[in-house]
């Protein structure tokens, strides 16, 4: 079981990985995606290793959309996207140092940086998750199928550390050019990513809290009690999803003249 969860993850997680790769009509270079995936996947080690967050903030009995909130910050968005930003700049810095000229990172190579990064830490938190004996019988026992959740988290959640990813991609563009880097630019793809990261979870993480604080089964949690998180999720979440393909979108057109001039020359 433990080795068909790890698959599902590793080839989902791949898929997602060259549906990337088609985003942009410019490809990038497979070892700097093998880059970008690696320290992704390092990246939430720091953060499983360090601390039980859970345990930080703990959600009241009838928690309202303020308590959901500070957890959202506190517990993910925070956190989670802050080394998924150290992840990309250091790769970042890395292609600079070890170009011939440290030249300037191609746009379409920066905006997908951060989607790998992301791809590549929701692999090991999908993969952790999976291997969590406690959640696979919760899940197993509602659903009737013991893969739920490393097939579940492999589409859902890695399309949103994704989204969260282009969100990201849109302002580091601008970090590594003109032959410098401008933090400002990451330190912007970093709040955009937090806000979206506490845009997901917002309406979803009170139902998670207390499902795990509580030991509950998922069919004792009180729905109604919780209906208007589950609205805000039902509102933030698609939100967040259209804003990436939007971001996405801008990216293409400003690589347009880029891609027309470069045609022109060849």
């Amino acid at each position: 079981m433990t080795i068909a969860a790890i698959a599902i993850v590793v080839t989902i997680t791949a898929l997602w990985v060259l549906a990337t790769q088609h985003l942009l009509p410019a490809r990038i270079k497979w070892r700097v995606v093998g880059l970008a995936l690696l320290l992704g996947a390092l990246s939430p080690l720091p953060i499983l290793l360090a601390f039980d967050l859970g345990g930080v903030i703990r959600m009241p009995h009838d928690p309202g959309l303020d308590d959901a909130l500070a957890a959202s910050l506190g517990l993910a968005a925070i956190p989670e996207e802050l080394v998924k930003a150290i992840a990309v700049v250091t790769v970042i810095l890395l292609l600079r140092h070890h170009s011939v000229s440290h030249n300037d990172i191609e746009p379409a190579t920066a905006f997908r940086l951060p989607i790998l990064c992301g791809l590549g830490f929701a692999a090991v938190e999908n993969i952790a998750y999976s291997l969590d004996v406690d959640l696979a019988t919760m899940f197993s026992a509602k659903f009737e199928y013991p893969l739920i959740v490393p097939l579940a988290r492999s589409i859902l959640a890695s399309l949103l550390h994704a989204s969260l990813g282009c969100l990201m991609g849109l302002f580091f563009t601008r970090f590594a050019v003109e032959g410098r880097l401008r933090w400002s630019a990451a330190f912007a793809g970093y709040a955009a990513a937090v806000i979206g990261h506490a845009a997901v979870n917002w309406g979803l993480i009170a139902a998670v809290l207390i499902l795990f604080q509580s030991q509950r089964k998922i069919d004792q949690i009180d729905v109604e009690a919780l209906a208007s998180h589950f609205l805000l999720a039902a509102i933030l979440i698609p939100c967040v999803v259209l804003t990436a393909i939007v971001s996405v979108i801008i990216m293409r057109r400003r690589l347009r003249p880029d891609r027309a001039r470069a045609e022109v020359a060849g």
